[in-house]
């Protein structure tokens, strides 16, 4: 996806959710079609919310969610969905490594938090955070 793709669902985040509204991390499906967000509410003594969005004719729309940590939404009848991962991250790092379904993968750090997304696919183990950088 490209970044003017992210940052448009980024604004139709923050417009759709209560304010002020910080995104920490966000991702696209890669046909486009939903969105993953992970946000904090500073007025709500930074709680933090794992939210997942479809996208409409008439633009994007929530699609259900809940608090931080791991999220995973089915996305269709074939037992695959979304998996959404996210946390807090030491104040000095910039990247987190997770692991997940046997690979490692670069996340970077946002606003003081981690935020992974797995597309299509089974949540058959949870990811495991394996160091900070």
């Amino acid at each position: 996806m490209s970044t003017a793709e992210i940052e448009e669902f980024e604004d139709a985040v923050i417009e759709l959710g209560p304010r002020p509204l910080v995104i920490l991390g966000s991702s696209l499906s890669p046909d486009g079609l939903y969105g993953a967000a992970l946000t904090l509410l500073p007025t709500a003594h930074d709680y933090v919310m794992n939210d997942l969005y479809e996208r409409t004719p008439d633009g994007w729309r929530d699609h259900g969610g809940g608090n931080g940590d791991i999220q995973w939404s089915a996305l269709g009848d074939e037992g695959r969905g979304v998996l959404a991962f996210g946390g807090e991250a030491p104040a000095d790092a910039s990247v987190a490594r997770v692991s997940y379904e046997g690979r490692e993968h670069k996340v970077p750090i946002r606003h003081g938090h981690f935020f992974f997304v797995a597309w299509d696919t089974p949540y058959e183990e949870n990811p495991v955070v394996q160091t900070f950088e």
